[in-house]
C-alpha cells in the first residue's frame, strides 16, 4: 500500500493543478493508469481534488493563438479577422486551412483537438462515477464538485461540435476492459441530439454550482453563471441558419440510418429558447459590462443628446478606451473586479509576442488586413465610407501629437505627429485592438539602456525600419516572415508595461472565453428573430424593440459610439447585419468571428473577400508610397478562400480508420 501511494503522489506531482499535462515517465495507457490507482485516488480529498484539477486543464485557451497546440484557439487566425504570417506544417497550420488545403491526414496540431476533449471527456466520466468514493467531504461538497465536472464535460463536448460538428456522445460509464469492440465502434450523433445531451448537462450543472466564486481563489472554478454562459452560445448557435434548416450543401452528410447529421427543417422554437436562455442570465445581471470612470483627459464623445446621459444609458462617465482595453491588456489585475467575466481560464499560455513589433522585442506575426481594420466606425459612430465633415476620414498626416485617457510614458494612447489620418478620429475600440503604423509603445518595463537606438519605442512597418520587412529579411535572430505583412498588427492584449526586451517584463493575462457582453448580443439577436410571443420554462420572450435598444446600446455606449435608431432596430434584415458587424469588432481576436461567420451562413461572403493591406515594401521616405492600400502578395499563401468543406475541421483520418461508423465530413 505504501508504495502504490507514493506512485500516486508523484502521478499527481506530474498532473499538478490547472492547465498543466500529464507527464509520461511511462508508456502506459491512460485507462489503465486510472484503473490502477481510482480507488486509492477518491479515498482522499486531497487527490479527488487534485483529478477534478486535472480534468480543468483540457479547457480550451481561447486567449491563446500563438502557435498551435490542444488547448489554443485557431479560430482568430483561420477566419477573416487575422492572418498569420508563418506557414509552417506542425505549428502554425492556419495558412493551409485558409487556403483550402487541409487533408485529414494533414492535420497537424489540429488533429490533437479529437484526442484533447475525448480524454477530458473519460476523465470527467470517471470523476463523476467515483467520487462518492470520498468520504472526507461533506455531500454537499461532492455534489458541488459533480457540478463542476459535468460543467467540464458539457464544454469538451462543445468544443468539439464547433471544430467537427456533430460528435458521437460516448457512454457516461467508462467502457470495461471486456466491452465487445463492436460496441466501441460509435457513430456520429446528429446535432439536434449532441445540441439536447450537453444542454441537459449545464442545466445539471447549474443547479449543482454556487452562483459565483466564493473568492479569488476560487476564481476559474464553474459556477451557475458560467454554465448559463455556455448554455446561451449553445442555443444561439443551435438556432442559427447552419444548424436549423439552412444546410442544403450537407444533405449527403447522415447516420447510417439516413437521418441527416444537420436538421434540414428550421424550427422557430430555437430562437425563442436561445432568447430565454440569455434573458435568464441578463435578469441576475442586468447592468454588468466592466467600465473604469472617466479621466481628465477622456475623449469628447460626439454623440447625439439622447445619447449623452451616465452609462448604461449613455455614454457620460466612463472612459470608453479603458473599459474595454483593460479586460484583456491585464490592467484588470483581478478578474473578481470584473462583474462581466462569467468565465475565465487564469493560467493562459498567451504569448503577445507574436503579436507585438520588434523594436519591443516581439516577432509581429500575426496581422490585420485592412478589410478589418476598415471595418471600425467612426467616433461618431459613422462607417469610414460615410465619414462626416466635423471628424472626417482624413488623407493627410498629423503635425501634432495627441495624447488621451491617460499619460503618454503609461496608460493613455498617444498619437503621434505624422501618423495618417485614417487613424485619428476612430471609436475607442480601434485604439485598443489595431496597431497601425507610427504606433506608440510605451513598454514602461524596457530598461532605458536597451530603447532601441533607430526607432525608439514607436512602431515602424517602413521596408527599412526597426519592426520592417528588411530587418526580418536579412536581421540575426528574426525568421524572414517576422513582419506585418499587412502594415497592421493587433495590441488587444498589449499592456504599456509589456517589452520582450531583456530586461524587461510582462503583465500577467488571463483568459476570458465567456462575458457578459456576448451574452447580451446573444440576446438581442434571438430577439430580432422572433414573431410573435413565446414561453419557455416561465420566461416571456419577444421581439420587444425597447429591450433589443438597450441592451445592444449598453455594448455601443461603452465604445463611446452612438446606440441604435429606431429605424435601425425595426428592419430585421438591417439589424442581422448590424449586430454581425458589432459582433465581429467586440469580440475581434476572441475566437467568434469564425464561427459566426459559420453558422450564420456568411463565411463565404466574408472568407472569400480579397484581403488588402499596406505597401509594406515601401520605405520611410516613400510615406505615400507605403499607405497605398494593396493585394496582399509579400507571400502566396496569405490569401484566403472558402469552401463548403471549410465549414468544419475535418475528423482525423486515424480515427475514421479505426472506426467504421464514424462518417468523415464533406469535403475529406
Amino acid at each position: 500500500m505504501k508504495k502504490t501511494y507514493k506512485y500516486i503522489i508523484f502521478t499527481f506531482l506530474c498532473l499538478g493543478s490547472f492547465g498543466i499535462h500529464s507527464c509520461n515517465f511511462l508508456e502506459i495507457d491512460p485507462y489503465v493508469h486510472d484503473q490502477f490507482t481510482l480507488d486509492s485516488v477518491f479515498n482522499r480529498k486531497e487527490y479527488t481534488q487534485k483529478y477534478l484539477s486535472n480534468i480543468y486543464s483540457h479547457l480550451p485557451d481561447y486567449a491563446s493563438s500563438n502557435y498551435y497546440t490542444s488547448q489554443s484557439m485557431p479560430y482568430s487566425l483561420i477566419s477573416d479577422e487575422a492572418i498569420s504570417t508563418l506557414d509552417k506544417i506542425g505549428t502554425h497550420n492556419y495558412n493551409r486551412f485558409s487556403n483550402n488545403l487541409m487533408t485529414s491526414e494533414g492535420l497537424g496540431g489540429y488533429s490533437n483537438r479529437w484526442d484533447f476533449f475525448y480524454q477530458g471527456i473519460r476523465k470527467a466520466n470517471v470523476f463523476l462515477e467515483n467520487v462518492d468514493k470520498c468520504k472526507e467531504v461533506s455531500e454537499f461538497q461532492r455534489s458541488e464538485w459533480k457540478g463542476e465536472a459535468l460543467f467540464l464535460k458539457a464544454n469538451f463536448y462543445f468544443e468539439l461540435m464547433l471544430a467537427f460538428g456533430p460528435v458521437p456522445i460516448v457512454p457516461d460509464n467508462p467502457v470495461s476492459f471486456d466491452t465487445p469492440i463492436d460496441q466501441m465502434m460509435l457513430a456520429r450523433n446528429t446535432w439536434d441530439e449532441c445540441n439536447t445531451y450537453v444542454s441537459n448537462l449545464l442545466q445539471q450543472a447549474e443547479l449543482m454550482l454556487p452562483e459565483v466564486p466564493r473568492d479569488n481563489s476560487e476564481f476559474g472554478k464553474a459556477t451557475k453563471n458560467a454554465s448559463l454562459a455556455v448554455l446561451s452560445r449553445l442555443s444561439l448557435y443551435s438556432a442559427s441558419p447552419l444548424y436549423n434548416g439552412q444546410n442544403g450543401e450537407f444533405s449527403n452528410l447522415k447516420t447510417k440510418d439516413g437521418v441527416p447529421l444537420l436538421n434540414p427543417n428550421f424550427d422557430s422554437e430555437k430562437w425563442a429558447i436561445a432568447a430565454a436562455v440569455a434573458k435568464k442570465l441578463i435578469l441576475k445581471k442586468p447592468n454588468d459590462l466592466y467600465t473604469v470612470p472617466k479621466m481628465s483627459n477622456t475623449p469628447h464623445l460626439p454623440v447625439p443628446a439622447e445619447f449623452q446621459g451616465s452609462f448604461p444609458d449613455g455614454v457620460g462617465g466612463i472612459d470608453p478606451y479603458h473599459s474595454y482595453a483593460d479586460i484583456f491588456s491585464g490592467e484588470c489585475v483581478l478578474p473578481s473586479e470584473n462583474p462581466e467575466i462569467l468565465f475565465a481560464k487564469m493560467n493562459s499560455n498567451f504569448s503577445t509576442r507574436y503579436l507585438m513589433p520588434r523594436m519591443v522585442g516581439g516577432y509581429s506575426d500575426l496581422v490585420l488586413s485592412q478589410n478589418f481594420v476598415d471595418d471600425f466606425y467612426m467616433v461618431d459612430g459613422r462607417d469610414i465610407h460615410n465619414a462626416s465633415a466635423e471628424y472626417p476620414y482624413g488623407s493627410d498626416f498629423t503635425t501634432n501629437e495627441t495624447i488621451f485617457s491617460g499619460d503618454r510614458e503609461g496608460n493613455g494612447v498617444t498619437l503621434l505627429p505624422n501618423t495618417h489620418k485614417w487613424y485619428v478620429n476612430r471609436e475607442m475600440r480601434f485604439y485598443a485592438i489595431v496597431a497601425f503604423n507610427n504606433s506608440y509603445y510605451p513598454s514602461t518595463s524596457t530598461p532605458p539602456n536597451a530603447i532601441d537606438p533607430q526607432d525608439g519605442k514607436v512602431a515602424k512597418y517602413f521596408r527599412d525600419s526597426k519592426s520592417g520587412k528588411d530587418y526580418a529579411l536579412n536581421g540575426t535572430n528574426a525568421d524572414p516572415e517576422d513582419y506585418p505583412m499587412t502594415g497592421y498588427l493587433c495590441k488587444k492584449y498589449v499592456h504599456f508595461e509589456d517589452s520582450y526586451i531583456s530586461g524587461g517584463r510582462l503583465k500577467r493575462k488571463y483568459s476570458v472565453p465567456y462575458r457578459m457582453a456576448e451574452v447580451y448580443l446573444n440576446y438581442v439577436e434571438a430577439l430580432n428573430e422572433l414573431t410573435g410571443s413565446h414561453t419557455v420554462n416561465g420566461v416571456v420572450v419577444s421581439r420587444d424593440i425597447e429591450e433589443m435598444k438597450r441592451y445592444f446600446n449598453m455594448i455601443r455606449f461603452r465604445a463611446g459610439l452612438p446606440g441604435l435608431t429606431n429605424a435601425e432596430v425595426s428592419d430585421r434584415d438591417l439589424l442581422r447585419k448590424i449586430i454581425l458587424r458589432e459582433r465581429k469588432l467586440e469580440f475581434a481576436w476572441e475566437q467568434r468571428r469564425y464561427h459566426d461567420l459559420r453558422r450564420t451562413k456568411q463565411a463565404m461572403v466574408y472568407e472569400n473577400e480579397v484581403q488588402m493591406g499596406l505597401n509594406v515594401s515601401a520605405k520611410e521616405n516613400e510615406k505615400d508610397k507605403f499607405y497605398s492600400i494593396v493585394r496582399l502578395n509579400e507571400r502566396s499563401y496569405l490569401y484566403k478562400v472558402f469552401t463548403t468543406r471549410q465549414t468544419f475541421l475535418p475528423i482525423p483520418k486515424g480515427e475514421v480508420d479505426k472506426n467504421y461508423n464514424l462518417q468523415q465530413n464533406i469535403g475529406y
